[in-house]
């Protein structure tokens, strides 16, 4: 038989119905699982399926698999469990390489070993895995300060169902070669290809980090002061706009309907001038200013809120910085939400029974600039919502990328956008 003969039997390990649950993507379980070792070991493991053809679900740490519609089809479960190593770490460049399964907890613990880190703090990092937080391109609460995956990535390495490995970029901050096939895959959800190594710039950690909390009568009065402050030079490394509800799940509770939660990190001084700038434009928007008792789980809180582990119904709208009053305005009264004013994103948690209706009238409010997806979701509920929403206008070139790098169709089918 030649290297093109399809293969007699599906590649992987057979899994009892046990081993099966804790690879459920809605309501589909695969036969069997392909565990690769490393890059190479993945990119052979592709190939095998397909050859077959057999459809592929790539997994890390499952912290974002509620994101996305139901696949079409579903066989192999490819776990990067294995490929969870620090491969290089230069502490003196400021630069690191790691493997697709490393666990965001562990890089930051041993960057932390050397005063460093990573800013990008996704929801559940204790499970989320590096190749998930680029597919699933999660950036955590500090988006408007840091910036986005994108701009943390300066390397990767692709395993295609070709058996083909490429990699783009390199180990230094300075080079740029490649970046298209980075930015290709980050946010593609794993319908492309799967995300093998990744080359990160690092930061010095901060010396000091504080917190500061808001409440104030209208989501207006938050939005536009967490906005005025993120354009403040000594800008916040995260702030948030929390409704009771919200504010309740993070630990904490407020006679006043909206918060706005602010942390500051830097040089002592400089954190210092920070908080003193926000409680002045604070109170100047009729806002009172909470005191130093903040629970230690708050932040944590706060940077899981948007990825629930049950079966709750999560609206995401990522819109112009002009827009987020109108989808604030939109919004019944009873709704739970977490907002990234600075950012324009919006996450809010909606009942099942009107999901439906809340993203159609976010869709409206949001305007042809803005995208309103369905971040999680349960199954049954799921079905029936458009969790997409109308393919954006490059579609035609995204469904030519996916015919060229997956021309059988194997990786995640169904998951992303336009059915890709």
């Amino acid at each position: 038989m030649g290297l093109n003969a399809r293969v007699a039997a599906l590649p992987g390990h057979e899994i009892t119905v046990e081993e099966q649950q804790p690879f459920r993507v809605d309501d589909l379980l695969p036969s069997r699982v392909v565990r690769p070792a490393d890059a190479q070991d993945a990119a052979r493991g592709l190939r095998l399926c397909d050859l077959a053809p057999t459809a592929v679900v790539i997994w890390g740490g499952g912290t974002q698999m509620r994101l996305g519609a139901a696949p079409r089809r579903y066989e192999v479960a490819l776990s990067t469990e294995r490929m969870s190593r620090l491969l290089e770490y230069e502490p003196a460049d400021l630069t690191c390489r790691v493997e697709a399964g490393m666990r965001l907890r562990d890089l930051q613990e041993a960057l932390l070993a050397q005063g460093q880190r990573l800013p990008l703090e996704p929801p559940h990092p204790d499970r989320a895995t590096v190749g998930g937080m680029l597919a699933a391109n999660a950036n955590g609460l500090g988006r408007a300060r840091y910036g986005t995956v994108r701009d943390w990535v300066i390397g990767i390495a692709v395993a295609y169902p070709s058996g083909k490995l490429a990699r783009a970029g390199g180990k230094v901050v300075k080079n740029v070669a490649g970046y298209d096939l980075m930015k290709l895959h980050i946010g593609a959800l794993g319908t492309l290809g799967v995300i093998a190594e990744v080359n990160f710039k690092v930061q010095t950690r901060p010396q000091v980090e504080a917190t500061l909390i808001a409440h104030l009568d209208t989501p207006a009065a938050a939005v536009d002061t967490g906005t005025a402050l993120a354009r403040q030079y000594l800008a916040p490394a995260a702030a948030v706009v929390l409704d009771q509800s919200a504010l309740k799940d993070c630990g904490m509770t407020a006679d006043w309907r909206w918060t706005l939660a602010l942390k500051f990190e830097g040089y002592a001084r400089e954190v210092e001038a920070a908080r003193d700038k926000a409680t002045s434009l604070i109170r100047a928007a009729g806002g009172r200013v909470e005191g130093d008792d903040v629970p230690s789980r708050f932040w944590h809180a706060a940077r899981d809120w948007s990825a629930p582990d049950g079966d709750l119904v999560v609206v995401r709208a990522i819109v112009p910085l002009t827009a987020i009053h109108a989808i604030f305005g939109v919004l019944p009264e009873d709704s739970q939400v977490m907002a990234q004013p600075a950012a324009g994103l919006v996450d809010v948690r909606v009942p099942a029974a009107f999901a439906a209706s809340i993203l159609r009238r976010l869709r409206t409010a949001g305007g042809d600039q803005g995208q309103v997806i369905v971040a999680a979701a349960p199954a049954a509920v799921k079905k029936e919502l458009d969790v997409w929403g109308p393919p954006p206008p490059g579609f035609p070139i995204m469904r030519a990328l996916k015919q060229a790098l997956d021309p059988n169709g194997i990786l995640n089918p169904g998951r992303f956008v336009g059915g890709i």
